[in-house]
């Protein structure tokens, strides 16, 4: 089961396991009745986002990880950068820059410029988080 969210509150992103954060999933009170979604909260000082605050975004954690330098999961809506490390292999040696989505199932790094598509995982490629939507879009207006 993966448990590895965070959230994006419109201004900072917060990760579930982080001191003191809390995440609640599920059936939430309100005053009509019940209403299904998300919360976010700081021990000691409260709710900081929710499904139901307009700006906020729930984002589920990969079964992946970053693969330079010291070990970091990658997260729905990351720009990453996968770089082929076999000759020969199936996507040439370029670097390629894309978003990370899951479709059909799968986690993809998704490039909308050249309209390409490619697994996540790969046991040639190196995958390099470089930034994330929210805070760094401008990587992915660059991206060719």
């Amino acid at each position: 089961m993966n448990t590895a969210y965070r959230v994006w509150d419109g201004e900072q992103m917060c990760y579930y396991g982080d001191e003191g954060i809390c995440l609640s999933i599920g059936e939430l009170g309100s005053i009509e009745g019940k209403v299904f979604g998300w919360s976010v909260w700081l021990e000691g000082y409260g709710v900081i986002a929710h499904s139901g605050d307009g700006k906020s975004v729930l984002m589920n954690g990969t079964d992946q990880f970053q693969t330079h330098s010291r070990l970091r999961r990658i997260y729905a809506r990351d720009i990453v950068q996968q770089e082929e490390t076999a000759p020969g292999g199936l996507y040439g040696p370029e670097p390629f820059i894309g978003e990370v989505k899951m479709i059909d199932g799968s986690w993809c790094i998704v490039n909308e410029k050249k309209e390409e598509c490619r697994p996540l995982f790969s046991e040639t490629a190196t995958n390099k988080v470089i930034g994330d939507v929210y805070q760094n879009p401008e990587l992915l207006e660059g991206a060719k």
